[in-house]
């Protein structure tokens, strides 16, 4: 059987008036389903999205043991993904496509913070609230603004934040210990159910400087890395990162897994701390994108390819009644997020949606063959088919090309593809085209050329100061 591009992206392109009418119909079939779907027990939903985390430094993806207990225990009595794919290797657009169940080619955040979501698209908020839901969420990465339009659909959308990021004091952030008070406290006072929380985590991102934090120094006779002024992470450490007297791996390495170690108690005080005020929430825990610990000469940084330690995201599911753990081990997209919870909660999926409902026995859909999985970069694509990866440059890239967020150079990388086996390492890649995946890049690069990303003329004057002393307008 062929394979074939999501179905809306053979679409020929609507008008900006078409798409708002497809919106505005899919929220009223949501109001309708709401009468449809089970009143006695609908259930209560919690997403939580950790920036920056990498799958295969938990405990149940093959890391130390006891790194990310309280995380890992979420599919003790639910579903574990061996192979999630992120629609994108950095938050904006990231954490846009799992909202929305689409492509950034179709909702227009790009890296660029003045880029927003496109008001045709639909978030899970939305349908949700229609619904009867009550939402809210609690984020910690200031390139998550509501300026950005990804408040879609949440009656609360708490971005306080007031934690200075170590080397870029511009950047306020949010700690997993404040993230985890705003939600329990707005969930103590919330007076109807069923709800929707979205909790986005900023920990583990960089610097690895959590607030608790075992001690490290460097050992003699290690290879010692040198700090980059940039913060590309190209060969050395990116100047975000620096760490006072720490030039190893191994040092940073251990600084990442304090950041896990810090964050994992603070999951698990807001799962239990949910649990006790109801009916236990339905909780599925991901990430926006993953990290380099020397993937393609790259140390501790991302977004600059879409290799697999960039989109490879853990995916854990608890539903709302305990059952016998399972693993699946084909690839999935975070596409599939919101069409998991709409599922869950008993309601239709809006018809721009582009995931499908992951293979657990809560969504009652089995795992299908026949799919594509993308994901997108300004200067690369990837897809997988099956068990198979394959990826390449959208363009040929110059040799002096700067990369206006990092400070560094847009690096030219092979075509290059490998067969995702269900052990819980990375594979090795073998130079060149895969299954044909070449000619699904080219179909996915026409479907989508005449989209752009939507981009506002200004922002709030404090956050386009802090967004632009990290290179994020231009």
């Amino acid at each position: 059987m062929p394979l074939r591009l999501p179905t809306r992206l053979r679409r020929d392109h609507r008008s900006g008036s078409r798409r708002r009418h497809a919106a505005a119909a899919s929220l009223a079939l949501a109001a309708a389903l709401a009468g449809c779907a089970d009143p006695a027990k609908p259930p209560n939903l919690l997403l939580i999205t950790v920036d920056t985390l990498r799958p295969d430094r938990l405990e149940c993806y093959g890391g130390k043991p006891g790194v990310g207990a309280a995380m890992c225990a979420l599919a003790e009595h639910g579903t574990r993904f061996q192979w999630a794919i992120a629609a994108a290797p950095y938050t904006g657009p990231s954490v846009a496509s799992i909202l929305t169940s689409s492509y950034p080619a179709e909702h227009g955040v790009t890296q660029s913070a003045m880029s927003y979501l496109r008001d045709a698209n639909v978030t899970v908020a939305e349908v949700l609230r229609a619904a009867g839901y009550l939402t809210a969420a609690f984020v910690s990465n200031p390139v998550l603004d509501k300026s950005r339009s990804l408040d879609q659909g949440f009656a609360v959308y708490d971005q306080r934040m007031r934690q200075r990021e170590r080397n870029r004091p511009r950047y306020v952030e949010r700690i997993a210990q404040d993230t985890t008070d705003a939600a329990l406290a707005w969930a103590q006072v919330a007076v109807s159910e069923p709800w929707f929380l979205w909790v986005h985590f900023q920990d583990p991102h960089g610097p690895y400087d959590p607030p608790v934090a075992a001690s490290v120094a460097d050992r003699p006779n290690e290879e010692r890395l040198p700090v980059r002024p940039d913060h590309s992470g190209h060969g050395g450490i990116p100047a975000y990162q620096a760490l006072p007297r720490l030039f190893t791996a191994r040092a940073y390495e251990r600084r990442y897994l304090d950041e896990i170690r810090y964050l994992d108690p603070h999951v698990r005080r807001l799962v239990e701390g949910l649990d006790a005020l109801g009916e236990p929430p339905a909780v599925l825990l991901t990430s926006d994108h993953g990290e380099a610990f020397g993937e393609d000469e790259v140390w501790f940084a991302h977004g600059h390819s879409l290799g697999l330690d960039q989109i490879r995201v853990p995916l854990l599911w608890r539903p709302p009644q305990p059952r016998a753990p399972a693993v699946v081990a084909r690839p999935v997209s975070l596409l599939d997020v919101a069409p998991t919870l709409l599922r869950v909660a008993g309601l239709e999926l809006p018809p721009g949606f582009q995931g499908r409902p992951l293979p657990v026995p809560e969504t009652g859909d089995a795992e299908s063959s026949e799919r594509l999985i993308f994901s997108e970069h300004a200067h690369r694509l990837a897809v997988i088919a099956g068990d198979v990866y394959y990826a390449r440059d959208r363009r040929r890239i110059g040799e002096d090309e700067r990369d206006t967020v990092s400070g560094g150079r847009i690096r030219a990388f092979p075509r290059r593809s490998a067969r995702l086996s269900a052990e819980a390492g990375f594979p090795g890649y073998i130079p060149g085209d895969a299954k044909g995946l070449e000619a699904a890049l080219a179909d996915y690069l026409e479907a989508t050329r005449f989209r752009r990303g939507a981009h506002r003329s200004e922002l709030p004057e404090g956050t386009q100061e802090t967004l632009s002393a990290l290179g994020y307008l231009e």
